[in-house]
């Protein structure tokens, strides 16, 4: 299979055309290269792949954190190792006893609208992500049976049973004012985000454009530019094309091919290997991956090696495993490409599959898309793709409504096995495609050990029932991130987890 063949045959001067209307009617914001703010300080054009789904931190994916994080802050911040630390709003945690944290919050923090930042709204927001139906974090906090806030500076969390990452999942909780959020609802949440972070509001045209501006009352160290415009460009070629000719500061999310021809125009272009992995969930579910036989087929059919060879030129990472969250690690045991295999067990009953996607959401997704499909057609499988918009893709997998296949992000945004196994692995999870209750019950025997250590041998084994023996998840590739700056941009600060810290950001 020669991988670079397998490019989109489907039309895309419709979608082009209508990259480049949207692009220059918002003009980038209307921002001019010379605006700058009251203080002298200028206002920081970025450009993205895509439309943020939902700014809304209780609902929506952490793919669009690097614009509601601007604005919002997470309970807990967390280090360069990414283990969490003292400097957020919760300053301290304590394990009182196997099913009891304590969390001490920082004093006299508001949000932008006066409302206390206090341990009342601390507790209302990890509720609010216990219980709300569509809650992204939900299965996460599944065990949790009590939240208190006995004083203004105290949270108590009680657990049905041990469970050793609570302190870790909160780091991706992002606080939210109690009452503002019970007004507007979650569609008037992500209309108008209110936080306590480095930035504010500034307002939004719809379908084109998103601001934030510097929060003059912010508690920490204050932004050192006047704010930042958000747009977005589905295409590639005019991500490049902006950056290139200096329309925007920051241009995220290159392909390997725009990111070298940037490099060859003498752009600035910063690579980081990130926690994100591609990954092509498999539905035991439904037909035809109910058949245990068609998983390994498929698991054996694609070729992981040869997508990031032909794909991206080697500029992503093959990635074999699922618990391996942290960049650099490899599980024990993973699966190897055997087309001659899979095509021995498809036979040559031809079962139908659908390939789900969600189209410009990720680098080169539309060949990979292809790549996967392309596979399973020699190996006898009859493919057919649907592309859909990432915000449809994760509410219709929720509501397990995708047969077949599924390929998106696994993002570990808290770097611990468990995000993943409580997101992807457990019977009531995000995606729910891999039932069993053997693997119920091994998450449940990890997340009571005392730690990440102790726990590691499970989720080993976890990893090796799911993906090996089971083959409801195919790995495919950590995705090496690229994005270019502008002659004269300084001081933007990319994370492994897909986070991006604006505030020193200066031109």
């Amino acid at each position: 299979m020669i991988l670079k063949s397998l490019r989109s045959r489907r039309p895309l001067a419709l979608a082009a055309a209508l990259v480049i209307a949207s692009v220059s009617l918002t003009g980038c914001g209307g921002s001019d290269p010379e605006e700058t703010g009251s203080n002298g300080s200028a206002t920081i054009r970025a450009l993205l792949a895509a439309q943020p789904a939902t700014l809304d931190p209780i609902v929506g994916a952490r793919s669009a954190q690097i614009v509601w994080a601007t604005m919002l802050e997470p309970l807990i911040a967390i280090d360069s190792n990414l283990a969490p630390t003292d400097t957020g709003l919760v300053t301290s945690w304590t394990r009182t006893d196997p099913t009891t944290w304590t969390f001490k919050v920082r004093p006299d923090i508001s949000f932008s609208n006066g409302e206390k930042a206090d341990a009342a709204a601390v507790a209302n927001t990890i509720t609010l992500t216990r219980d709300s139906a569509a809650s992204q974090l939900k299965s996460y906090f599944g065990n949790v049976a009590s939240i208190e806030a006995p004083d203004a500076t105290t949270v108590v969390v009680k657990t049905k049973t041990p469970q050793y990452n609570i302190a870790d999942l909160l780091t991706t909780v992002y606080l939210v004012p109690p009452k503002y959020y019970q007004e507007k609802g979650s569609e008037g949440f992500a209309a108008a985000p209110v936080g306590t972070g480095p930035y504010v509001w500034a307002g939004a045209n719809a379908g084109r454009d998103i601001s934030v501006k510097k929060n003059p009352d912010y508690w920490g160290t204050e932004a050192t530019n006047a704010g930042i415009t958000f747009t977005w460009a589905n295409e590639a070629a005019q991500r490049l094309a902006l950056i290139q000719s200096k329309s925007v500061d920051i241009s995220f999310d290159l392909p390997p091919a725009q990111a070298s021809a940037a490099k060859a125009a003498g752009v600035e272009v910063v690579s980081t290997e990130t926690a994100m992995k591609i990954i092509a969930f498999l539905d035991s579910t439904k037909a035809p991956f109910d058949d245990p036989k068609l998983r390994e087929a498929a698991a054996l059919a694609i070729d992981r090696d040869a997508i990031v060879k032909g794909i991206f030129d080697g500029q992503a990472v093959a990635d074999a495993g699922l618990l391996n969250v942290k960049p650099g690690q490899q599980p024990a045991q993973s699966v190897k490409a055997d087309p001659a295999r899979a095509k021995e067990l498809v036979g040559g009953a031809a079962p139908a599959v659908q390939i789900h996607y969600p189209a410009a959401q990720y680098t080169n997704i539309e060949e990979v898309a292809q790549a996967v499909g392309g596979s399973l057609e020699q190996a006898g499988f009859k493919v057919t793709y649907q592309p859909v918009d990432y915000g449809t893709l994760v509410k219709r997998i929720i509501g397990r409504q995708v047969p077949g296949i599924s390929i998106f992000a696994g993002v570990p945004n808290v770097a611990v096995p468990d995000y993943f196994v409580s997101g992807f692995l457990k019977t009531k999870s995000i995606t729910g495609n891999c039932p069993d209750p053997k693997i119920d019950e091994l998450a449940q025997q990890a997340l009571e050990q005392d730690g990440t250590e102790q726990a590691a041998p499970i989720y080993e084994q976890l990893n090796t029932m799911s993906v090996v023996e089971k083959h409801c998840y195919v790995p495919l590739y950590r995705q090496v991130f690229n994005y270019a700056t502008a002659p004269g941009v300084s001081g933007v600060v990319f994370g492994p987890l897909n986070t991006v810290d604006f505030t020193k950001t200066t031109r």
